[in-house]
């Protein structure tokens, strides 16, 4: 606690940059661990920007007047007050100057013999565009479009300088940083099925394993209205993935879809229960057909003619015979 208090002293200083590097990376490290102050910091920031698209509002003429009032030299000396004149000054300076100007307008407005009325603002959240943050192997921003601000200790590797160009004066920095981003929202949003498509789908320098990933996704999405996105994704893994116990993990999760599995996903399962050189990847592929039969769904010709095959096949696994059986003996009659 003794921390944080002393810490969140330095919040004003680090939203104006006034901190020097050492305790500027201290009191980044203390937020990226407390969430209190993680919290607070937040809140610092949402308020500066609130308060950089703010109106500028004028001195009330009265208040202006009584201040001058006060301050007035001694008769005879007024020819020895100088004008202020309204300097240009940084936007981070006229932010901080607009939290006095409203603290002192409460101040005057408490010593006045009739109250101040406020005349409220409606907040519109349609002016606040969102911004979309795109995950990309590579890109190249303008300086304009990063903030000077670097929070935390990211880690940059393979670091390129490109010089300025003939004719242009603008420099080129490149990098690889490492940093951990967490995306949130509804299982059925369009970015994140694709999200966690893209990790079904993509195993290099993946980690953990997609075997565990596979895992979560059958967890999240193993029920009816899954978007056919994860399906799809699904049955490339079983299609492709050379580890088996990978390709029993998808063919598990297919199965507990049913009915719901869209028809091209139905094809990557006769497609290992033809030819998966593993048996257990046979077993699980016949028994997420059968459930599909069981739950009310149809095959088509080739997925009946395989079962068939199966069924009767002398040198296949016997399991995967019986089960083939099963699932022909559940096909509803026309």
């Amino acid at each position: 606690m003794a921390d944080c208090d002393l810490l969140t002293e330095n919040l004003p200083l680090l939203l104006t940059e006034s901190l020097d590097p050492a305790s500027r990376e201290l009191t980044h490290r203390h937020i990226e661990s407390c969430a209190a102050c993680s919290h607070e910091w937040s809140s610092y920031k949402d308020t500066w920007a609130l308060l950089e698209r703010l109106p500028e509002v004028p001195i009330p003429a009265g208040a202006k007047a009584r201040f001058l009032t006060q301050i007035a030299p001694v008769s005879g000396r007024a020819a020895n007050v100088v004008p202020f004149r309204r300097r240009p000054a940084t936007r981070w300076l006229a932010q901080a100057a607009a939290v006095v100007v409203i603290a002192g307008g409460a101040y005057v407005g408490g010593h006045r013999s009739r109250p101040v009325q406020l005349q409220p603002t409606a907040a519109s959240i349609a002016s606040v565009q969102p911004v979309a943050y795109s995950i990309a192997e590579s890109r190249v921003l303008p300086a304009s479009a990063m903030s000077p601000t670097i929070e935390g200790r990211p880690d940059i590797q393979n670091l390129q300088f490109v010089p300025a160009a003939a004719g242009d004066d603008k420099i080129g920095v490149g990098f690889d940083i490492t940093s951990h981003i967490t995306v949130t929202g509804h299982p059925n949003d369009k970015s994140m099925v694709r999200l966690l498509r893209y990790v079904l789908e993509n195993e290099d320098r993946m980690s953990p394993s997609r075997s565990r990933a596979i895992d979560w996704v059958r967890a999240t999405y193993s029920r009816p209205g899954a978007d056919p996105e994860i399906a799809a994704a699904l049955a490339n893994v079983l299609r492709n993935d050379e580890h088996q116990g990978v390709r029993i993990k998808a063919a598990e999760t297919l199965n507990n879809l049913g009915s719901a599995m869209p028809s091209d996903t139905r094809d990557a399962l006769i497609e290992a229960l033809k030819s998966d050189p593993n048996p257990a990847v046979r077993i699980k592929a016949v028994e997420a057909l059968a459930r599909v039969l069981r739950s009310g769904g149809e095959l088509d010709t080739d997925a009946l003619n395989t079962l068939r095959q199966k069924a009767s096949q002398g040198d296949e696994n016997v399991y995967v015979r019986v089960k083939a059986a099963e699932a022909l003996g559940s096909i509803r009659p026309q």
